[in-house]
């Protein structure tokens, strides 16, 4: 069952999700589940998942007997049909994962889920509210590098997988534009939040 205040928020990879994630966590209350992490936990947990992936990758994935995300990265990354088999394993067990989440470990909490693949992973059906976050590709490229230490060739190329994230956009309840400052972008996260009835 739907869970009252579950505030859905995507967008590529660097266009902010995890600022606006971060300013509902400090200044209104939000519990975060960021599906990028609880992927990772997933790899890191799950027999189940671990199995299928090196079934399907090779222990080529492997460093110290632990999956490797680099490694991973690198391989679907560098076609579209490995993308898609990676997708085909993980997006269900991440489906599993977060409902597990959201209706029971914070089913009395607000709670956001931060997610780049909200809508093709099927997490939109766990939402009450969706954000849609954008910016400048620029300003994505600068932030990535700054942050997550991926060169400019591996954004590139995230970007161009991330491109059917555009489709959704019309589908969210909201559309962020994040081209500005921390202070403006604060003002629209408490601006929309009053209207869209989660505070």
């Amino acid at each position: 069952m739907k869970q009252s205040k579950v505030l859905g928020i995507t967008g590529k990879i660097g266009s902010g999700k995890s600022t606006v994630s971060s300013i509902l966590k400090e200044y209104y209350g939000f519990d975060i589940i960021d599906v990028d992490r609880e992927y990772h936990w997933l790899l890191q947990n799950s027999n189940e998942l671990r199995l299928e992936l090196l079934k399907t990758f090779g222990d080529g994935i492997l460093v110290n007997n632990q999956i490797d995300r680099a490694q991973l990265r690198k391989i679907v990354l560098s076609s579209d049909s490995n993308m898609e088999k990676l997708n085909r394993i993980t997006h269900p067990a991440i489906f599993e994962r977060i409902k597990f989440l959201t209706t029971e470990k914070y089913k009395d909490k607000p709670v956001v889920v931060d997610a780049a693949l909200l809508f093709q992973i099927g997490l939109d059906r766990l939402c009450s509210v969706i954000w849609y976050i954008e910016c400048e590709k620029e300003a994505i490229i600068e932030r990535v590098v700054r942050r997550n230490g991926y060169n400019i060739e591996e954004i590139e190329k995230f970007l161009e997988r991330q491109k059917d994230i555009e489709k959704y956009r019309n589908l969210a309840n909201r559309v962020i534009v994040n081209n500005s400052d921390i202070e403006n972008l604060k003002a629209i996260v408490g601006k929309y939040l009053k209207e869209d009835g989660l505070i």
